[in-house]
C-alpha cells in the first residue's frame, strides 16, 4: 500500500511539473508578444517621445515588461507629471500620461522659465508665452535651473498660495508678483502700476479682499482725475496705508 502511494505521488508530481513547464512555455510564447501600444493623455508631448522613453517595443513578451520601471523612465520628461503603464492581455499595452500644466513665467537671465504649480521648470522660452500666466519676479534668482527640476525658492510657494486665493476677476488686473527675498515678502503690481505691499501669508483672507478694493479705487481716481495711486500697504493690521503720486 505504501509503495502504491509513493508511485502515485511520484506520478502526480511529474504531471504537476510537466503542467508548470507547459504553462511557462505558453506564457512566454509568441501568443503574448506585444502588438499594440496606445498612449493617452498627451497634448504637448509627442507619442514618439513617450515610446522612446519607455523603451517598450512590439514583439516583446508582455510578461517581461516592468510596468513601474517603464513609468519612471517616462516621468523623466520635464512636461510629464506622472505615467502609468498597464497590461491588457494578451498583447496590448496602455500608457496613461498626466502632463504638467503651465502656470507661471519667471524671467531668468536671458530667458523666461515656464513653471507648473509645483514650481517645476517645464520649459525655457526666449519670448514671453502668449496667454494669461502668473508673472513672478524675484531679486535673488537661483544660480541654476534645469528642465524638470523645481525652482528652489520659498517665494514660488508663497506666490502660489496668494495666487490661489485671489478671485479670477482680480487676477486679470494684476501684472506681476514680486518676491523680496530679504524681507521674505510679496509685492503685487497692478496693470495700472500700483504697488500693493502684500507682505507675508498672515491675514490672507483680509488682504485678498482689500486687493479687490484697490482696483475699484484706481478706476475712481482715474475717472475723477483726483490723482494716481502709487502704493497701498497691507502688511499691518488696521487701515491700510495709501500713497498718492
Amino acid at each position: 500500500m505504501t509503495k502504491h502511494r509513493s508511485r502515485r505521488f511520484f506520478m502526480i508530481s511529474i504531471l504537476f511539473f510537466i503542467s508548470l513547464i507547459c504553462v511557462f512555455l505558453f506564457l512566454y510564447s509568441s501568443f503574448f508578444y506585444i502588438d499594440s501600444i496606445t498612449v493617452n493623455g498627451i497634448e504637448k508631448v509627442s507619442e514618439s517621445e513617450v515610446l522612446k522613453l519607455s523603451e517598450i517595443k512590439k514583439g516583446t513578451n508582455i510578461f517581461k515588461l516592468d510596468n513601474r520601471l517603464c513609468a519612471r523612465a517616462i516621468e523623466v520628461h520635464p512636461i510629464i507629471k506622472s505615467a502609468q503603464v498597464t497590461r491588457h492581455l494578451p498583447r496590448e499595452i496602455q500608457i496613461s500620461i498626466v502632463e504638467r500644466e503651465m502656470w507661471a513665467v519667471m524671467p531668468y537671465n536671458d530667458v523666461f522659465l515656464v513653471l507648473d504649480p509645483e514650481g517645476i521648470c517645464i520649459d525655457k522660452m526666449v519670448n514671453f508665452p502668449a496667454g494669461n500666466y502668473c508673472l513672478i519676479t524675484m531679486d535673488n534668482c537661483p544660480e541654476q535651473v534645469n528642465l524638470g527640476h523645481a525652482v528652489v525658492s520659498p517665494g514660488i510657494e508663497m506666490v502660489r498660495k496668494v495666487y490661489e486665493v485671489i478671485p479670477e476677476e482680480d487676477l486679470q488686473n494684476i501684472s506681476e508678483f514680486h518676491y523680496d527675498s530679504i524681507k521674505e515678502e510679496i509685492i503685487i503690481y497692478t496693470l495700472k502700476g500700483t504697488e500693493i505691499k502684500f507682505g507675508n501669508l498672515d491675514r490672507m483672507e483680509e488682504k485678498t479682499e482689500l486687493i479687490g478694493q484697490v482696483f475699484s479705487m484706481e478706476i475712481d481716481l482715474e475717472e475723477n482725475g483726483t490723482g494716481i495711486l502709487e502704493y497701498i500697504d497691507l502688511r499691518f493690521t488696521g487701515q491700510p496705508v495709501l500713497k498718492m503720486k
